[in-house]
């Protein structure tokens, strides 16, 4: 049997390899495929097979317990160096298969049939194969049927190499800003420890608050970064649980989020933006250990989705006694963040608190739990 895999057994070893499927557990999806299988083909027996140069192994086996499988007992692997299709329609005759444990032994095989798996439609590495106890022979179309189904195998495991590299490739990049945020915000506590003035220090410290809100926001972004879409109203509770740990023991935080799904560029310029409102909040309405609640709404109006934040704080006295709330750093990150989503801000502040609601294009509204 060696010699059937002399020319191409390294480059099938190693896309096998590639898949990180060998000696995986059953799953859905494979098992669906050979059950259906052995139904259209009326067989006892049908396997997804995987066929390196050592042995034989079905990641899916519908009508038998067994999986491993010798190469002396390896039928499948006549078939990788022919066409997309290997039809022995009698093992006990066939020189190729008549002397098999598998065709000798008790409860004999006497049928295979087997559409050839292919990664790239070029590598072959095993096969989706039915086999029966009684010498037969498929009909052309079920041939195809079967065929067919090959390749939806083969596509799902490239798929899942797909999504394995994509999320190592994740996770490496999270390693890397992770490391790049962390020596940043080191440098910046070494230039406050040495700055000389204490405007100059609270300006570093608020440096710090941002890198800390960066750094939370690409963690939470991380966990879902697999997706083209986030739910918000899953998203950003992460968010308002980091920045509750943040706030004095005087103010509270409260949330009411609509059900609503946005691509993850707007997720996170929301989430910037929800940390930059509550952070200022925290710091200038409620001055001197004033009691107070912080309230943060998402809610669709018409054709748009509108996320404020509101506080019961000073107000207006606020914004006398901290110019900075509006023409500093934070209005500045706030408004970029509302022209990144297509959106429009609108501030109100009074004696009973401060409004902060951005309204932007509705997008995908999600059903309730």
């Amino acid at each position: 049997m060696r010699d059937v895999f002399d020319h191409t057994s390294e480059r099938r070893a190693e896309a096998i390899r590639s898949l990180g499927i060998m000696d995986s557990e059953d799953e859905a999806d494979f098992d669906e495929i050979t059950s259906y299988a052995a139904e259209i083909c009326e067989a006892p027996i049908s396997l997804v097979t995987l066929v390196n140069d050592e042995r034989q192994w079905a990641k899916s086996a519908f009508g038998t317990q067994q999986r491993d499988y010798t190469m002396d007992e390896s039928i499948c692997a006549h078939g990788l160096s022919g066409p997309d299709f290997l039809e022995i329609e009698d093992t006990a005759a066939d020189p190729r298969t008549r002397d098999n444990p598998l065709v000798t032994g008790p409860d004999p095989i006497r049928y295979y049939g087997g559409a050839i798996l292919k990664l790239g439609d070029t590598t072959p590495i095993g096969a989706l194969c039915i086999l029966d106890r009684k010498p037969r022979r498929l009909s052309d179309a079920t041939k195809r049927l079967l065929i067919i189904l090959a390749r939806q195998v083969t596509r799902r495991m490239e798929l899942r190499r797909a999504l394995a590299a994509q999320e190592t490739l994740a996770s490496e990049v999270d390693h890397r800003v992770k490391n790049s945020l962390q020596m940043v915000t080191a440098l910046v506590r070494i230039q406050r420890a040495q700055a000389r003035s204490d405007e100059t220090r609270e300006a570093l410290s608020e440096t710090i608050d941002r890198l800390s809100a960066i750094s939370l926001l690409h963690a939470e972004l991380h966990k879902v970064s697999a997706r083209n879409e986030i739910a918000l109203h899953q998203f950003l509770p992460d968010i308002i649980r980091h920045l509750e740990t943040t706030l004095p023991p005087n103010v509270a935080i409260r949330h009411r989020l609509v059900p609503l799904m946005v691509r993850s560029e707007v997720a996170a310029s929301l989430a910037l933006l929800l940390n930059e409102a509550v952070a200022n909040a925290a710091k200038h309405a409620f001055p001197e250990g004033r009691d107070g609640r912080i309230d943060v709404a998402l809610e669709l109006a018409g054709g748009e989705a509108r996320l404020s934040v509101v506080d019961d704080g000073v107000g207006s006295d606020r914004l006398e006694a901290a110019p900075e709330r509006g023409s500093g750093l934070g209005r500045q990150i706030i408004d970029a963040s509302v022209a990144r989503v297509n959106g429009e801000i609108f501030r109100r502040s009074g004696a009973e608190g401060t409004r902060i609601e951005i309204r932007f294009p509705a997008p995908r509204l999600l059903p309730d739990a």
